[in-house]
């Protein structure tokens, strides 16, 4: 077996350049991962803004409220560990790129901030909210159903604005 000489690969040893590719590779697979699981949640938040809640506003009250608590329930039980995950996605990409540069990737710092606060937002603002639409609906639940849309669409901006934050910050290396 031929041994290529060490000014070949730069001074390194070819152990340090395996280490070194398994490192770049894996940060693409997680930028890229990031970017899949962050962009499909905001693509189903918006969805949900745009066209699932308009379409179910146009049902009669019988079908409607049956409908709009079922979804209740199934986001209700998937979507919370969608956020988390994208926000702990987010905060591994920060925590590595400042580990490896030195310096905070401030884009994706920013978004990762926003992911948080979209969480908390979700949780104090909007879970309250679909809880009263999914169990045991108020009669005046149309007036709530209306709320947490306004409040909805607010949390769609916030998320497009921390997906665009990590999308800069990725090509902004």
């Amino acid at each position: 077996m031929m041994r290529l000489p060490r000014f070949f690969f730069g001074g390194k040893n070819l152990n340090s350049l395996k280490v070194l590719f398994m490192e770049e590779f894996t940060m693409e697979v997680l930028n890229v991962v990031a970017i899949i699981v962050a962009g499909l949640m905001v693509g189903s938040e918006l969805a949900i803004a745009a066209f699932v809640h308009p379409t179910l506003d146009k049902l009669p009250d019988d079908v409607h409220l049956p409908a709009a608590s079922a979804l209740a329930c199934v986001l209700g039980s998937f979507m919370p560990f969608w956020y988390i995950l994208v926000f702990l996605l987010t905060l591994a990409e920060v925590v590595i790129q400042w580990h490896q540069s030195g310096r905070l990737p401030i884009w994706i710092a920013t978004s990762a901030v926003l992911w948080m606060l979209a969480c908390l937002y979700s949780v104090t603002a909007l879970v309250p909210i679909n809880n009263r639409i999914k169990s045991t609906p108020p009669p005046d639940w149309k007036t709530y159903r209306r709320r947490w849309d306004l409040l909805h669409r607010w949390r769609v901006a916030l998320l497009t604005i921390a997906f665009a934050f990590l999308i800069v910050g990725f090509f902004s290396k």
